[in-house]
């Protein structure tokens, strides 16, 4: 079926700076556009209607995937989510964020989605999200003023919605090194393995012999954004692991998240997912930290 999209002007960028010079231009009537499969998809169902579409593809070294001298990794925003799939470097160092992408719809349309969209979308149910979160990832964000690095955890403040200004970029995302004996799960629920989630949940935990030394979890699609079960978190840590602490990690995520019912799933079934993946995600990422 062929998409119909409203009328729109469209401007293709070589900078940062001249992308943001539009963005401040049009006060809010202009939409960023990187891969488009979330972007286009909105406007061909009228859900957003831009005068304006600023293409930042052609801007160069925005995509990219770098470790940094202290064993961090730097990601452009406009990385597809295929190739940070396909990286060696996540997925040996950042195995959560690797699984988070690895989900993420069809391949074709890993191939054209870029991370940067994935996070500016702003989905409760993004992929990449809770991962991020749970790695302590932050955002390099690029205006007309200047730039900033925003925490993940803060960036989402609402359904469709991040702390961006009207006039700014998100370029990159920094995730610092792991300690030792840290590893995480990031694991799905969902109709298809292709389909948006019903349930997300991402798990870091560091262990110091059979203690969780620490501990971050984060939940999407049980919230208007993908947010920490910090309640959850605060009974794991510092204690050792057994099944019945487990339980009652488990059993405190859920009450922490506040799921809506839709089409995808109703609001007990969603708090009921949240018990079984955050448990069985604390136990896979907790088994890799042995290792």
């Amino acid at each position: 079926m062929l998409m119909v999209l409203p009328k729109f002007d469209y401007f293709s960028c070589e900078t940062i700076e001249e992308a943001c010079s539009f963005l401040s231009k049009y006060n809010g009537d202009a939409k960023i556009l990187a891969g488009g499969t979330d972007l286009l998809v909105k406007m061909k169902h009228k859900q957003v209607t831009p005068r304006y579409l600023i293409d930042i593809k052609r801007v160069p070294d925005l995509s990219y995937i770098r470790q940094d001298e202290s064993g961090g990794v730097r990601i452009g925003a406009l990385t597809t989510i295929q190739a940070i799939k396909n990286s060696p470097v996540i997925k040996k160092k950042f195995s959560v964020l690797n699984q988070a992408a690895s989900v993420l719809g069809t391949r074709q349309v890993r191939n054209l989605a870029t991370l940067g969209g994935n996070l500016c979308n702003a989905s409760p149910a993004a992929e990449c999200a809770p991962a991020l979160i749970t790695l302590g990832a932050k955002a390099r964000v690029i205006g007309v003023h200047g730039e900033r690095l925003v925490s993940m955890e803060e960036f989402f403040v609402g359904p469709g919605e991040t702390l961006l200004q009207r006039d700014e970029i998100l370029t990159e995302l920094l995730m610092p090194t792991l300690p030792d004996s840290t590893a995480g799960v990031y694991l799905k629920h969902s109709t298809r393995r292709v389909d948006v989630a019903i349930v997300g949940v991402g798990a870091v935990i560091t262990l110091d012999g059979k203690k969780c030394q620490d501990i971050k979890i984060a939940l999407g699609a049980v919230g208007p954004t993908p947010f920490r079960a910090k309640k959850a978190e605060s009974i794991l840590r510092g204690q050792e692991l057994s099944e019945e602490l487990l339980e009652k990690v488990a059993e405190a995520a859920s009450a922490e998240s506040f799921p809506i019912d839709d089409i995808r799933g109703y609001t007990d079934y969603r708090r009921g997912m949240v018990e079984v993946l955050v448990k069985e995600g604390i136990k896979q990422a907790a088994t890799q930290a042995r290792l």
